[in-house]
């Protein structure tokens, strides 16, 4: 029997604080003298458990050890082995439906003999709900650490291939050289370790080429060197049979392959190569760009490798289609310069012939001008008045010819960047005047008004430029508006200072420029339809050579035009400032037209 408790607590047995927590505790604990069985401390839960049920009686346990006869051998049975006895099941009397686990431990001072013993009571149902629980949460926490590993994971793999073809993307954008590109693509592989490349291009003549295969153990390089020539490279070679066996997709081949494995490796020679290198399996992918396949990629693993997985084919088709873009980008670049180098070829040679043909053809001209001069002279002997006439068309051709002559030349000068400039302070004013008196007579010829627009300040507009070539280039506008202007209109001249800049502006009452013709009549050789234009004459080269003059001195030359109101050209050139710090310039202009032309062009003539 197991005696009530003392009223007062033993101070060596437990504490107030400790006390206070222990009557709180969720199982059934108690202190108990072991000689007398009596209770020196219980927690309210044993206390309640002790007033119901004097004594338990054990049941066998499942595991096979003894049972307690009750709660007192059991006691006993711990004072005498000096040792704490767990999870002993008590089976309460009839009617409890409750089924309880005991542990007893003896707590021992300085000497052998136990001075108290600990009983603890658990509650058998609550304890496996507890583990129940507790297996569950542990189970959740082992879950949430495979999933956060199983996410780590793929946040390295991740992390991994985006870092693999960053790199890649950055070596293939290094050069658009077509060699080097060749060259970096040649030395690309896979992330596995041991696996290189056989790469197969498809020339732009239809030819396949296959480049040169670098191996990781140099031991078996010069076996790789031999695969670079087992493949056929005429022109009529089948390409979507021979370099990529499945068309657009990827495939992986392996030794029992057969027919896949002979054709991957183009011919038995081909394959009696690759197995002396060893390996374990080929992952053919096709270089396709804009659904067009350009080549091959052959990736091989190393012998005894396990075939690629997903992922890797997913690499190497994100890593295949770089290449392909790479390819495609150095074959177009290499073909623009081709033609830019054509271009170039063909340009000085027109230049050449038209400097050659215009100076072939002055000479004559210049001879038969001197020779209609003698004979209207009379040295030949009497002129007729109808001889005269006759000269006189014959003088008024030759001198038409020899400007267009000079034009043709004045266009090569420019061209060609030949021209010296010498800059310094010029009056667009002074400029303009010195141009009205030239051509007022054959304005009054054509029955126009050539006139100056009144100015709103009395002060000249001063440009920073060469006076011969502004001089050359409103002359060329001057000339172009009496040309187009019909009979009765007015060609208005005009200067102003505008946002820090000298402007001269042409304007005209003539039929006016289609909006399409703009950005046409600026290029060499080109006038308005014939309708337009009277028989006046010329080739089209005024409006080119004015505007690559302004362009040579930083400024440009535009035009505004509505059909039925006439046009408007104006030349813009850098306005002088500190006229008096600054001194003429010789400058010389390098720049060809087509390089001027990047500058920038406006709508105009």
């Amino acid at each position: 029997m197991i005696q009530r408790p003392n009223d007062r607590m033993d101070p060596l047995i437990i504490d107030a604080s400790i006390g206070k927590h222990l009557a709180l505790a969720p199982v059934a604990f108690a202190v108990i003298e072991p000689d007398t069985h009596t209770i020196l401390y219980a927690n309210a839960l044993f206390r309640h458990l002790q007033s119901v049920h004097e004594i338990w009686v054990g049941v066998p346990r499942e595991d096979g050890r003894p049972a307690a006869a009750n709660l007192t051998a059991l006691l006993d049975d711990a004072v005498r082995s000096r040792r704490t006895i767990r999870d002993v099941i008590l089976e309460p009397p009839d009617g409890e439906a409750a089924r309880w686990s005991c542990t007893v431990w003896p707590v021992a001072d300085l000497g052998d003999a136990p001075r108290q013993l600990v009983v603890e009571v658990r509650n058998i149902e609550l304890i496996e709900g507890a583990k129940q629980r507790q297996r569950a949460v542990a189970q959740e926490l082992l879950l949430g650490a495979l999933r956060a590993q199983d996410a780590a994971g793929d946040a390295a793999h991740t992390s991994e291939r985006s870092k693999f073809l960053a790199e890649a993307s950055r070596d293939l954008a290094l050069s658009l050289d077509e060699s080097a590109t060749r060259e970096t693509i040649q030395r690309l592989t896979l992330p596995r370790p041991g696996t290189w490349c056989i790469v197969d291009v498809v020339e732009s003549n239809g030819a396949i080429h296959r480049l040169a295969a670098i191996h990781p153990d140099p031991a078996k390089q010069a076996l790789a060197r031999q695969l670079e020539a087992r493949w056929p490279s005429g022109p009529d070679t089948p390409v979507n049979t021979a370099v990529a066996p499945t068309a657009l997709e990827p495939s992986v081949v392996t030794e029992d392959s057969s027919d896949a494995l002979l054709r991957a490796a183009h011919g038995e020679e081909g394959l009696r190569i690759l197995r002396e290198i060893g390996f374990g399996s080929l992952l053919v992918v096709p270089l396709v760009v804009r659904a067009r396949v350009e080549g091959t990629i052959t990736f091989v693993s190393p012998k005894g490798d396990p075939p690629f997985t997903s992922d890797e084919i997913g690499l190497a088709v994100d890593l295949g289609a770089r290449c392909a873009m790479a390819l495609e980008s150095a074959r177009l670049y290499r073909e623009a310069d081709l033609l830019r180098l054509a271009a170039e070829t063909a340009n000085r040679s027109k230049s050449q012939f038209l400097r050659t043909i215009s100076h072939e053809l002055r000479t004559p001209l210049n001879a038969i001008g001197g020779f209609a001069e003698l004979i209207e002279l009379g040295i030949e002997g009497p002129v007729t008045e109808k001889q005269r006439d006759a000269l006189a068309r014959i003088k008024t051709n030759q001198r038409h010819l020899l400007k267009l002559i000079t034009e043709i030349l004045n266009f090569v000068r420019v061209e060609s960047g030949r021209l010296e400039y010498r800059l310094g302070r010029v009056s667009l004013t002074k400029v303009l005047a010195d141009v009205g008196a030239m051509l007022s007579g054959a304005a009054e010829q054509k029955k126009l008004k050539l006139v100056t627009a009144p100015r709103e300040r009395d002060a000249e507009v001063i440009a920073w430029a060469d006076p011969d070539r502004v001089r050359q280039i409103l002359l060329n506008l001057v000339m172009n508006a009496l040309k187009y202007t019909p009979a009765g209109g007015t060609i208005t001249m005009s200067c102003a200072s505008v946002d820090g800049n000298a402007v001269a502006q042409v304007a005209d009452t003539g039929p006016g420029i289609e909006p399409k013709q703009l950005e046409s009549i600026f290029e060499p050789f080109v006038q308005l339809s014939a309708g337009l234009t009277d028989q006046s004459g010329g080739v089209g080269l005024g409006l080119a050579i004015s505007r690559d003059l302004a362009r040579a001195m930083q400024g440009d030359v535009t035009v505004e035009s509505a059909l039925g109101s006439g046009s408007r050209f104006t030349l813009s050139l850098p306005r002088s400032s500190n006229a008096a710090s600054q001194r003429p310039t010789a400058a010389r202009s390098k720049a060809t037209r087509s390089e001027r032309a990047s500058v920038g062009r406006t709508t105009g003539d």
